[in-house]
């Protein structure tokens, strides 16, 4: 699918008398980065699941299989459950906000990319309760 059509499909479900808000959304589960270099600031999400975590750019990409084998590779889904979740999060402002240095940022990109769960964002999260 392209990322218009994604954004659109997301931003369809929005506004559905019929959407189904995910649970995960009222736990709080997605986690804005506001990733700082210098003077500019960059965004990233991150969704914090029970077993795994999910890097998110939201209406572009989510590194779940989903999202790449029925969005990306055969194009039989608009998005994954974690795009609309965060659709989702933002638009009733539910979500987590974390700012990270691009060197704590470039840990919880490894981190789930290689371990599939980010022990640094997970700790750092319960550090400020």
């Amino acid at each position: 699918m392209s990322y218009r059509t994604t954004r659109l499909a997301l931003e369809k479900s929005l506004t559905s008398p019929t959407i189904t808000i995910p649970p995960e959304v009222y736990e709080y589960r997605y986690v804005k980065l506001k990733i700082r270099a210098d003077s500019v600031v960059s965004e990233l999400w991150v969704y914090i699941g029970r077993e795994r975590d999910y890097l998110l750019i939201p209406g572009l990409y989510c590194n779940c299989k989903v999202f790449t084998l029925k969005t990306i590779i055969s194009k039989t889904e608009t998005h994954c459950k974690h795009q609309l979740g965060v659709y989702v999060a933002i638009a009733m402002q539910k979500y987590v906000e974390v700012e990270l240095s691009i060197d704590e940022a470039y840990t919880v990109i490894s981190e789930v990319l290689n371990k599939g769960f980010t022990v640094f964002l997970r700790r750092k999260l319960v550090a400020r309760k």
